[in-house]
C-alpha cells in the first residue's frame, strides 16, 4: 500500500471518529424519513406499498423508535407492507431483543396490513431457524425462495420472496406461469434480484445497503457491501422492470449515518395501473 493511499485511509477513519463524536453529541431524536415513489405498471392494481428495512435493533428500548413509525404507517395508509431483512444486529449483545420479541413488536407496526417478510444477513448470522419460528408464531409471512399470492384491490397478485444472496441463502424461484406480470419480488440483499442476468424479472424491492451509510467528502461510500451495481445501491431505477432499494432505518458497524441520501427512512412505493 502507497503511502498516500495510507494516509488518505487513516484521514478517512479519523474522519470518522470525529463525525461519530459530533453525530451522538448533537443528533436529536427525528421521525424517520419517508420517501415516496411513483411508478406505472401495466398489470399490477393501483397499490401502495410500504417498504422497510435494515432496523438493526441493538437494545430492547430501540423498539420504541416503531411506535414513531406506526403514527407515519396511519397517515400514510399502505396497502401491503414488506418487511426487507436485517432486524436485529449481529452478534447479538447482552440486552439485544430476542427475534419472537422483535417479531411481535413487527406484528404490531404491521397490523391490520398484510405484510410479507424476508431474512438479512443479520439473522442468518444470528439463528435464522429461530427467526425463522417467531415469523411462524406471527401474522407477518416469511418468504424465503418461495412464492405467496394474495388479492388486493380485487386483483389477485404474487409476491416472491428470495433468500438472502450475501448470506448465501439465495436459490432461484421462478415466477409461476399463472402469476404473469402481477409480480412483487422481495430481498435482503439487492444483487440477489439480478443473479445471472443484467435486468430484473418484476418488480423488486431490497435492502442491506443503507444507502452507503456514511458518504465522505470527495471519497463518497467507503464501502457498501453488495455487488450490486452502483444504480441498484440506494433508491427507485430500472432495469427492465423498476426496482427499489430502501436505505434503512438502523445502522450497523459505525453508529452513525452521515451524509446526504443516507438518512434513516423507508419507502413509500406507489403504483399506478394503467388498467384502472
Amino acid at each position: 500500500m502507497s503511502i498516500s493511499r495510507l494516509s488518505t485511509l487513516i484521514l478517512s477513519f479519523m474522519a470518522v471518529g470525529w463525525m461519530t463524536w459530533f453525530w451522538l453529541a448533537r443528533q436529536p431524536i427525528q421521525d424517520p424519513l419517508v420517501r415516496t415513489w411513483t411508478v406505472t405498471h401495466t398489470d399490477l392494481p393501483k397499490l401502495r406499498i410500504a417498504v422497510l428495512g435494515d432496523f438493526h435493533f441493538k437494545q430492547a428500548s430501540d423498539l420504541t423508535q416503531l411506535s414513531r413509525i406506526k403514527r407515519q404507517l396511519i397517515a400514510q395508509d399502505p396497502d401491503l407492507i414488506v418487511l426487507v431483512g436485517d432486524y436485529t444486529n449481529s452478534p447479538r449483545q447482552a440486552g439485544s431483543p430476542d427475534p419472537f420479541v422483535v417479531v411481535q413488536a413487527l406484528d404490531a407496526l404491521a397490523f391490520p396490513d398484510p405484510a410479507f417478510a424476508v431474512l438479512g444477513n443479520h439473522e442468518h448470522i444470528d439463528d435464522a431457524e429461530k427467526w425463522r419460528q417467531a415469523f411462524a408464531d406471527s401474522k407477518i409471512q416469511l418468504l424465503e425462495n418461495t412464492v405467496a399470492r394474495i388479492t388486493l384491490n380485487e386483483r389477485t397478485l404474487c409476491i416472491r420472496g428470495l433468500g438472502d444472496l450475501y448470506s448465501d441463502a439465495w436459490e432461484y424461484t421462478a415466477i409461476p406461469e399463472e402469476c404473469g406480470e402481477r409480480v412483487i419480488t422481495m430481498t435482503h440483499d439487492p444483487a440477489g434480484l439480478i443473479v445471472d442476468r443484467i435486468e430484473l424479472e418484476s418488480l423488486s424491492v431490497a435492502g442491506h445497503t443503507h444507502c452507503g451509510q456514511i458518504q465522505l467528502p470527495l471519497i463518497g461510500n467507503p464501502f457498501v457491501p453488495t455487488t450490486a451495481p452502483p444504480e441498484m445501491h440506494c433508491g427507485l431505477y430500472q432495469r427492465g422492470h423498476y426496482g427499489l432499494t430502501t436505505g434503512g432505518l438502523g445502522t450497523s458497524v459505525l453508529p452513525i449515518r452521515w451524509g446526504a441520501g443516507t438518512e434513516a427512512g423507508w419507502d413509500l412505493l406507489l403504483i399506478n395501473s394503467t388498467r384502472d
